[in-house]
């Protein structure tokens, strides 16, 4: 599991030449998706993937062909160059991975198996969603039986009647993404998801198969963090956590905002929810926060009669926003689910097709 010294440790850099690593050429499109600005300085990985060396660089796997003294874990430092067949990466520092390593600075450098675990977990449904379904939350805890636990889950519980921002805020705090952080500064934090999960690890009496999902539990939040700190390396902010409610099934929440613009002004922030809920059925709500305050929404509702509700609230939504000096220009109402499309398919300058 991670802890401070995890992703706060430096590893003793290791320089070598520079004669031997290749410069990488890159499309115009990559070079969009990945977000490279002329004269960057941006740092690859060195992965393996079914024995085949691959360089990762912000998330996109490049093909990687430079020799047998790179290995898993090192890293490599290059400035991006336009030329006349796109944008080229030419190399400018090698590091070879320490024995220990780890994030410096945003950046995930992972050569421990349980940090390379974590980084290439596989899309897979939340775990957390999962467990704070009030059915499988009440199993949990008879399971457990302990009172000192129920007692500290049931702090960490929003009620959906009473929802806030300051309660957001809260859930976010609570949701293990930043342990880390307040310990390494010193700062008191208040009880998470993820302490508490590591606590029943260590202490619960806990049966082989609760050991298991409360592991995969934990592998989510790290994995999590991970996907945040390489956000951070590229200068861009990528939080994934879930809100369990005592009244409601529990809300999947993404959000995001990307580099800064090449002219200076503010990326868009674009925040995704999800939840199953019992009296209105699974809803997806893809919403993006321009820098003039101007929303965009797209709801994507399985149950017809959710959809009517949402088009006929939707002037109560809009008069909600503007006293948060917030300005609805569009709202988009789907009776359907939300399409799956790949992560690579979703960068900028891509179309996706919602008609129904």
């Amino acid at each position: 599991m991670l802890g401070p010294e995890q992703l706060n440790m430096v590893p003793r850099l290791s320089p070598v030449s520079m004669e031997s690593v290749t410069v990488v050429r890159v499309s115009e499109q990559l070079a969009r998706d990945v977000g490279l600005a002329d004269n960057q300085v941006i740092r690859g990985i060195i992965a393996s993937r079914n024995g085949a060396a691959v360089l990762l660089l912000n998330n996109r796997e490049l093909e990687w062909a430079a020799g047998k003294r790179f290995k898993e874990g090192d890293r490599i430092d290059f400035r991006v160059e336009s030329t006349s067949n796109g944008k080229t990466l030419r190399p400018v520092a090698v590091h070879h991975a320490a024995t220990l390593a780890a994030p410096v600075a945003g950046s995930v450098v992972a050569t421990s198996p349980r940090l390379l675990n974590l980084l290439y977990r596989p899309d897979q449904p939340s775990i957390q969603a999962a467990l704070f379904q009030p059915g499988a939350m009440q199993a949990f805890l008879s399971q457990i039986g302990d009172a000192g636990v129920t007692q500290r889950l049931s702090q960490l519980l929003l009620s959906m009647a009473n929802v806030s921002p300051d309660n957001i805020r809260q859930a976010l705090v609570a949701s293990g993404l930043f342990g880390e952080f307040f310990l390494s500064r010193q700062m008191q934090s208040r009880l998470d998801v993820k302490q508490l999960m590591r606590k029943l690890l260590v202490d619960g009496k806990l049966t082989p198969e609760l050991k298991v999902s409360v592991g995969q539990l934990v592998d989510e939040i790290e994995g999590n963090q991970i996907e945040g700190l390489q956000a951070r390396q590229s200068q861009q902010i990528s939080y994934h956590f879930v809100i369990p409610f005592n009244d409601a099934n529990p809300v999947e929440v993404d959000f995001e905002r990307g580099v800064a613009k090449e002219d200076g002004g503010s990326s868009d922030w674009v925040i995704n929810l999800h939840t199953d809920s019992e009296d209105l059925g699974p809803l997806w709500l893809k919403t993006t926060v321009k820098a003039n305050k101007e929303i965009d929404m797209i709801l994507w509702a399985s149950w017809s009669d959710s959809a009517s509700k949402a088009e006929t609230a939707s002037t109560i939504l809009q008069q909600s926003l503007q006293g948060f000096d917030l300005t609805l220009t569009k709202l988009t109402v789907l009776n359907a689910a939300r399409p799956s499309i790949d992560s690579s398919l979703t960068g900028p300058g891509q179309v996706l097709d919602v008609s129904t």
